[in-house]
């Protein structure tokens, strides 16, 4: 079931109207229909306001077994999707199933690329850690640079506002977010 089917399907057991769900989570009624009929694909921070609107978690979204004891997510399944004009793409490596409350993310930014706070809105706090390239953080009027093999945790009221990639080699980082 496509993640549109899922976010339709949850919506409607819920009795929530297209319209209502738009007021909760500040998306358009356009945006919505458009993805539960899979002519848009959602950013992270779109996802997690659905889910926090429909009271359940973004990884729900992505479920495919449910009760499993082990889960394997080969290279060849992931889905790598584009954020912003083909400079940002992430993969979910594992998020939803178990029912947990994590999302764990790969990040990948072109050079010169920037997230800002509203293409990785968390509610939760945040692991991080710089797999290739260099990056800086923006975190409360302080950059930090980071650099392959540095992590960062950050609490949910420390979440970095942009990430720029100011490396000459495109960067990825492991990205975790806790629900």
């Amino acid at each position: 079931m496509s993640i549109g089917s899922k976010i339709k399907t949850l919506r409607s057991l819920q009795n929530v109207t297209l319209e209502e769900l738009s007021k909760r989570t500040g998306l358009s009624v356009s945006f919505h229909s458009q993805l539960e009929r899979e002519r848009v694909s959602p950013s992270i921070s779109s996802l997690q306001k659905i889910a926090e609107a429909l009271s359940t978690t973004a990884g729900h979204f992505f479920d495919k077994e449910e009760n499993q004891s082990l889960v394997i997510v080969k290279k060849a399944g992931i889905k790598k999707i584009t954020v912003k004009e083909k400079e940002i793409f992430f993969q979910r490596l594992a998020s939803g199933f178990f029912g947990l409350r994590i999302m764990p993310l790969l990040l990948s930014l072109e050079i010169g690329a920037k997230l800002t706070e509203d293409l990785f809105h968390a509610r939760g706090d945040i692991f991080g850690m710089i797999i290739v390239g260099t990056l800086e953080l923006l975190c409360e009027k302080e950059n930090l640079i980071l650099e392959e093999g540095d992590s960062i945790y950050c609490n949910r009221s420390q979440v970095p506002q942009q990430i720029t990639n100011i490396g000459n080699i495109q960067a990825q980082l492991i990205w975790i977010i806790f629900l």
